[in-house]
C-alpha cells in the first residue's frame, strides 16, 4: 500500500508544471510582441524619411524632389523645384553639414520627423502612413492626444524642462 500512495499527487504535479510553463511561454510572446511593434510601427515611414534626407545630402535634388511627389515637368502647387532647392541647400542659412533626423513623433495618420542640418532651423516633415508621401508637418510635434511616455520619464529624470505654454 506504501508504492499506490507514493504516486498520489503525481499528476497534478506535472499538469501544474505544464500549466506553469505554458502560462510564462504566453506572456513572454505577448510581451515580445509588444516590444516588436513598438520598435518596429514607424520603420516604413522612418526609413522614407532616411532615404529622402540621403538624397538631398548626396545633392540629388531632382530625385528629392521626386521623393517629395513632384517633378520639374509637374511641380507641387505653391512649391517649385528652385524653392525646393532653396530649402534644402539652406541657402541664406549657412547650413553646415548633412541632414540628419533629430526626433521623431508618431500620430495615426503620418510619422512627424524633425530635421536639422548645423547652421539651419529645425524642419519638421510628415510622412504619410498610406502612401509614405511627404509633406512640411504642422507642428513638431503630434497635437493629438496620446501619452507621452518618453517626455514624462524625461521630466521626472530632470533631463528636460517641463513644456512652456505657446502663445495663442
Amino acid at each position: 500500500m506504501g508504492s499506490y500512495l507514493q504516486q498520489y499527487g503525481a499528476g497534478e504535479e506535472k499538469r501544474n508544471r505544464v500549466l506553469k510553463v505554458t502560462v510564462l511561454a504566453l506572456i513572454g510572446v505577448v510581451v515580445i510582441a509588444l516590444a516588436a511593434y513598438w520598435i518596429l510601427k514607424d520603420y516604413p515611414e522612418e526609413r522614407r524619411a532616411k532615404q529622402f534626407l540621403g538624397e538631398v545630402n548626396a545633392h540629388n535634388y531632382q530625385a528629392a524632389y521626386q521623393d517629395w511627389g513632384c517633378t520639374a515637368q509637374h511641380p507641387c502647387p505653391n512649391y517649385d523645384y528652385k524653392r525646393f532647392v532653396d530649402d534644402w541647400t539652406g541657402a541664406g542659412k549657412k547650413a553646415n553639414g548633412p541632414w540628419r533626423i533629430e526626433s521623431k513623433d508618431s500620430c495615426r495618420s503620418f510619422l512627424t520627423v524633425n530635421v536639422r542640418a548645423d547652421g539651419t532651423d529645425l524642419q519638421s516633415l510628415a510622412v504619410q502612413r498610406s502612401d509614405k508621401s511627404l509633406s512640411f508637418a504642422p507642428d513638431s510635434e503630434c497635437q493629438e492626444a496620446k501619452w507621452r511616455w518618453k517626455q514624462f520619464f524625461d521630466r521626472i529624470l530632470g533631463r528636460t524642462p517641463p513644456p512652456t505654454k505657446r502663445a495663442s
